[in-house]
């Protein structure tokens, strides 16, 4: 009678605990599927991308995706793993939770906030070309961004950056200059990235225009996908 009153409580919990992990999942995998939905639409959105541009944006989108794909596999294992081990109800729910919000910065559907920085680009002559733009994202990705806008279109995988100099668009969506970039990461490294000899500041100059990165200890991202 003992171990029958004991046992009575645990299963219906770990039953609300299995469900609530599997709805955890069914929400991140519903983030990847987002992704595969917004990579494969709109393709004639890219018709005025040069090849080099096209190379570019199908190098980022993959590298994005592969990362993703590491967050699905990591979730899973760990609601398996949690599933048969029967652990901790708080440990559980917690590495689920971490694991649906990393996907969420990467799939842009979350707003986010922490250090990094904050890039301005001015083209006052209308010379600076779209790949400068491009390049920037690519390098602030490269350096452990998490999270970036550019005037207030969140950029994630499947984001494209075409046009001419002075008329880019990003997503669909036309930008006036200045250029400004957010992203949330390691700040060091992001500003790294962007001053080193050779990378964006030198080459907007040399394009006839300007670039200025300042490091910043908050920086909020508030630009979601759909939003």
């Amino acid at each position: 009678m003992s171990s029958s009153g004991s046992e009575a409580p645990v299963r219906p919990r770990r039953a609300w605990v299995s469900r609530l992990l599997t709805g955890a999942l069914t929400l991140v995998l519903g983030f990847a599927a987002t992704v595969q939905i917004r990579e494969t639409r709109d393709p004639e959105g890219l018709t005025g991308a040069t090849q080099e541009d096209l190379v570019e944006i199908l190098d980022s989108q993959k590298s994005e995706e592969d990362s993703l794909r590491q967050q699905i596999a990591e979730a899973q294992q760990a609601v398996d793993t949690l599933g048969r081990s029967g652990a901790d109800t708080g440990r559980a729910l917690t590495e689920v939770q971490q694991q649906a919000a990393a996907i969420a910065l990467l799939n842009g559907t979350a707003p986010a906030s922490g250090p990094g920085v904050r890039v301005a680009i001015a083209d006052p002559q209308g010379t600076v070309p779209p790949s400068m733009l491009l390049s920037a994202i690519e390098e602030l990705r490269g350096a452990g961004a998490e999270a970036i806008q550019v005037n207030g279109v969140r950029v994630v995988a499947s984001s494209y950056v075409i046009g001419s100099p002075g008329d880019v668009e990003v997503d669909g969506n036309m930008l006036s200059t200045p250029y400004e970039l957010l992203a949330i990461g390691p700040t060091e490294d992001l500003m790294a990235a962007l001053t080193a000899s050779g990378s964006l500041v030198s080459d907007v100059a040399r394009s006839g225009g300007s670039a200025q990165v300042d490091g910043l200890e908050r920086v909020e991202v508030s630009a979601v996908v759909g939003g």
